[in-house]
């Protein structure tokens, strides 16, 4: 009978060895993995934060340890809660992290650039405290089909310095300084469908660049500076479905003129 050869043993242990020593680095990066999660979650919720995890991601791992934490981060509520630098330390570590509302909170320039790494799709920053400095952070984020901008100070310049998002689809900037001249610069998210400009000094002339974003479905141009002449250029989106003109200088007959002709679009308008 032949035995093994030595050889034959000393290879075998050395790859059973290698074996275990890639579980054990799998088993400790999941470990600490999970550890800086947990962290995290307590973190946010402490602060007064909300949590939702994705659907059906717990993996393998997971289900083989019976693990008390499933899944994977996909959504964070921080509306009400009290962000500081030491919490978003927590919040960078989500690396899975896909919706994050910051609206109301104290975040600025300087905290906006510790989560820019996220490969977040969706980003509320509505009454927060970013500027035009911020541009060049939120054009890292080239994941982003969801940005609400609302009632902050961010200004034409801003949308100068925003690089192209490939996949922007919804773009908020209620109550933002914007003028005509920044709408020029929207064009170059070739995906754009939905656009907020309540109560901004947004002209007819801006509506008029707007024509160029060729995928525009929703334009909210309530409270702005628009007149009858809008509708011309309103004409030539041929995408429009919806329209808010509330609270604009353009009458009711004008309106249902409109609508008559462009019956897949519809206006909401009531007057001043």
């Amino acid at each position: 009978m032949t035995r093994p050869s030595r050889r034959w043993l000393k290879v075998s242990l050395r790859s059973l060895l290698l074996a275990i020593t890639a579980v054990s680095v799998v088993l400790a990066w999941y470990a600490h993995g999970t550890r800086q999660r947990r962290a995290a979650i307590a973190a946010i919720e402490a602060a007064g934060g909300k949590v939702r995890m994705a659907p059906g991601s717990s993996s393998w791992i997971d289900d083989w340890f019976a693990s008390d934490f499933r899944g994977q981060v996909n959504s964070v509520n921080l509306t009400e809660a009290n962000v500081t630098d030491e919490l978003l330390a927590h919040l960078a570590v989500l690396s899975e992290l896909r919706e994050l509302d910051l609206s109301s909170t104290a975040i600025d320039d300087d905290g906006l650039k510790k989560i820019a790494h996220l490969p977040l799709r969706e980003l509320w920053l509505q009454s927060t405290r970013v500027t035009d400095a911020s541009a060049s952070t939120l054009s890292q984020i080239t994941n982003l089909d969801f940005l609400q901008l609302n009632a902050t100070g961010l200004t034409d310049a801003f949308l100068h310095d925003l690089a192209a998002l490939p996949h922007l689809q919804n773009l908020g900037l209620r109550g933002a300084p914007v003028t005509d001249h920044g709408l020029e610069f929207l064009s170059r998210h070739p995906h754009l469908e939905e656009l907020d400009l309540y109560n901004t000094a947004v002209t007819d002339a801006g509506v008029k660049t707007l024509i160029n974003c060729q995928q525009l479905k929703d334009l909210g141009i309530s409270m702005t500076k628009v007149t009858s002449d809008v509708f011309q250029y309103l004409a030539q989106m041929p995408h429009l479905t919806d329209v808010d003109l509330s609270a604009n200088d353009v009458t009711t007959e004008e309106v249902l003129d409109f609508k008559k002709a462009h019956t897949k679009c519809d206006i909401e308008w009531y007057g001043n």
